[in-house]
């Protein structure tokens, strides 16, 4: 119990951090702690026919600053003809691992189109991307403790890897990940099968905002206990940009806002690629279920 209380407390300190934390009058909160908050923004792209709009929404107080970001439409919400530019104002309802936005109305202006859709991105000409199989470059990072470490430190025991950025709150995209290697590192160690040795690396590509200071804080919010799962991040734009290239990891910035996708890749001992989750939908058992096998290989 107190340790769920103390993830609660620092998980608000770490939002406290990204966004003003001011009590929010346009938030109201249900007996069920649902949170709804009343947003206007300008629609960036539609994706899958419409059920996932991509938003450049002006700030949320109390919940997340001015952003780019892509939200889920509430199921059975009346279809609306909507293109990229336009205006809107909607309710966004934010739950625990869930949220959705609905009462999209447009406002009747139009507005830049700062991002464009996330296969538009160009990739990396100079960075191959890589294969199954191929081995992973050599990257340098600083853990959640300053601690300048490198991927090839970690050779000789399977490796995981996912990408974020702490300023990310809407749960079903980076706090999901987090979420979910959390639920990972307590699976294995606490299952007599897994490997004897084994990595969980989260790796911070906004190299604006996040340092040493800000993922240890971002880890233990999410339930990190243990040296097995390390929080990294770097202030050289290179080193992002090249380990995005070679695993198909895309995103791009405009005044601090960000378009992403999402990647989760796995390593064997030598440091090849074994496995690549493309989004946010793999499941724990999965993962746990690659780590296991090569661990098996490994040994």
């Amino acid at each position: 119990m107190m340790k769920k209380l103390l993830q609660i407390a620092l998980m608000g300190f770490v939002v406290c951090g990204f966004v003003s934390c001011r009590e929010s009058d346009e938030a109201a909160v249900d007996a069920s702690g649902k949170r709804t908050f009343e947003v206007r923004g300008v629609v960036q792209e539609l994706r899958n026919e419409g059920e996932v709009l991509v938003i450049d929404h002006e700030e949320i107080p109390g919940y997340m600053r001015q952003m780019i970001m892509p939200f889920k439409v509430a199921a059975g919400e009346p279809a609306i003809d909507l293109t990229p530019g336009e205006e809107i104002e909607f309710l966004y309802e934010v739950e625990e691992v869930t949220s959705r936005i609905s009462k999209i109305r447009k406002t009747g202006v139009v507005k830049e189109v700062k991002l464009g859709s996330i296969e538009d991105i160009k990739d990396f000409d100079d960075v191959k991307v890589l294969a199954i199989g191929d081995t992973l470059p050599e990257y340098e990072f600083k853990d959640q403790d300053g601690q300048e470490v490198k991927l090839s430190s970690y050779r000789g025991m399977p490796v995981a890897l996912s990408f974020v950025f702490s300023r990310c709150p809407v749960p079903e995209y980076c706090p999901a990940m987090m979420r979910n290697f959390n639920e990972v590192e307590e699976a294995l160690k606490n299952d007599p099968d897994s490997p004897e040795g084994w990595k969980l690396l989260t790796i911070s590509f906004d190299t604006w905002m996040d340092n040493p200071e800000t993922m240890k804080a971002y880890g233990t919010a999410f339930g990190r206990d243990s040296d097995q799962w390390s929080l990294l991040s770097t202030d050289n734009c290179c080193t992002i940009h090249e380990i995005s290239g070679n695993i198909g990891l895309k995103f791009a910035d405009k005044d601090g806002s960000f378009v992403h996708n999402l990647r989760t890749v796995v390593l064997d001992a030598e440091g090849k690629i074994a496995r690549v989750f493309t989004d946010e939908s793999w499941k724990v058992e999965d993962l746990v279920s690659e780590m296991k096998r090569l661990g098996r290989i490994d040994s």
